[in-house]
């Protein structure tokens, strides 16, 4: 009975396992219909026999006391069959790629049954029987975990090493035993699934919001620019007339001092930074153009190359994040006692970058240890800094003094 039951349970995680590796747009009958077939093919191989020599002798024997015929091995393969084209109908990914991570699970169970039903003589115990889910359940989790990127070797190894332990007592111990075996080898392959599956959502989840904030944060930044844009295009219309009113009068000299102001201006809306790199101005004419709005007194200097071993994405990453908590910094200050110093530049074989602003002047417990307070769209962009600079094996220093806060980071060029 313990056999029959687990050959049903692992059935019904096969199909959960199938249903939810790929992107399944089957209706509900459709499912049905499937299942249906699989628990038909599963009980024609445990009770088929009994039943045809039945039908021949009026005799039968109890299946579940002969132990495994070869009947639930051809099942099985019935049942892949049966879900493997299931997949290929409904499901949207490509059926060159899916239909080896669905056959493999069922196909293994088939081939360990049909070895041991082969080495019992054309009928396998029982125990064996019910021993055998721990494989398949191993392999649908690595086949799982493996696609959506998220189990690690030590993970796969200790989920292994529980489901051999589980198996060995399913097939070795008293029936009693046994059942709570089963019970705990099911139990640990859900849990661990299903624990993933959690965090790869929340994981996914965050990242989504981080997205949405940061493309937020862009559209403030280009509103700006466009309503810059259109004032001065309302002004442009204004010095036009200037200059024609002192041409047509004849005053050169007030021209020429016209045109030198509006020269003088223009140098000071042009660019905050012209570092000789395309993607730091960029960035940092966007990010302190917002800070001088905000009353925030800016001190900038950057020279760097114009060519960066430093990926823009990347550059943007760190440049972008440090000065958007700085911004946030400054902003729980009054406005006279807000400041920014940025520095930027090329020392030897590294790109050394500085930034340092005002801050408050008794930072909490969680300040001075750089534990963020911040929750839902917060939070992650000190995480994406400290991930980008270990990718290039550089440095990150981060100081919180009071009523100051600096990032310093080194790059190899």
């Amino acid at each position: 009975m313990i056999a029959l039951a687990a050959q049903a349970v692992l059935l019904a995680v096969y199909a959960a396992y199938v249903r939810r590796l790929g992107r399944l747009r089957a209706s509900r009958t459709a499912w049905v219909v499937a299942l249906a077939i699989c628990v038909s093919a599963l009980a024609c191989g445990w009770f088929g026999g009994t039943l045809w020599s039945w039908a021949l002798t009026a005799t039968a024997t109890d299946p579940l006391v002969a132990g495994v015929p070869w009947g639930v091995s051809v099942s099985w393969a019935a049942a892949t069959l049966t879900l493997t084209l299931f997949d290929a109908f409904f499901d949207e990914e490509p059926v060159s790629l899916m239909w080896a991570p669905v056959a493999a699970p069922g196909l293994l169970t088939c081939v360990l049954l049909a070895c041991t039903v082969g080495l019992g003589g054309g009928v396998a115990p029982t125990a064996v029987a019910a021993s055998i889910v721990g494989a398949p359940l191993w392999l649908m989790f690595v086949l799982s975990m493996r696609r959506r990127g998220n189990a690690s070797l030590h993970e796969t190894v200790l989920l292994a090493c529980v489901l051999a332990l589980c198996s060995a007592a399913v097939g070795l111990a008293e029936p009693m035993v046994a059942a709570g075996a089963l019970v705990v080898e099911l139990l640990v392959y859900l849990l661990l699934t299903g624990g993933f599956e959690r965090l790869r959502r929340g994981f996914e989840s965050s990242t989504e919001r981080f997205q949405q904030e940061v493309l937020s944060r862009q559209y403030d930044e280009i509103r700006g620019i466009y309503l810059d844009m259109r004032g001065w295009r309302h002004d442009y219309h204004n010095h036009l007339q200037v200059m024609k009113a002192d041409l047509a009068a004849g005053h050169l000299e007030e021209l020429w001092a016209y045109l030198d102001e509006l020269e003088r201006d223009l140098d000071r809306v042009d660019t905050y930074v012209k570092s000789g790199n395309l993607m730091v101005d960029a960035i940092f004419n966007s990010k302190l153009s917002l800070a001088e709005k905000d009353g925030v007194t800016v001190t900038c200097k950057a020279v760097v190359p114009e060519l960066l071993t430093v990926d823009d994405v990347d550059l943007c990453v760190i440049l972008g994040n440090l000065l958007d908590n700085a911004l946030e910094s400054c902003e729980k200050l009054p406005a006279a006692e807000r400041w920014l110093r940025v520095y930027l530049a090329a020392r030897g074989s590294q790109l050394y970058v500085s930034i340092q602003n005002s801050a408050v002047e008794d930072p909490g417990f969680n300040a001075r240890n750089y534990i963020t307070e911040k929750r839902g769209n917060h939070g992650l962009g000190m995480k994406r800094v400290a991930a980008v600079v270990d990718k290039y094996e550089g440095f990150l220093n981060l100081a919180n003094e009071p009523g100051i806060f600096a990032a310093e980071v080194s790059l190899p060029l």
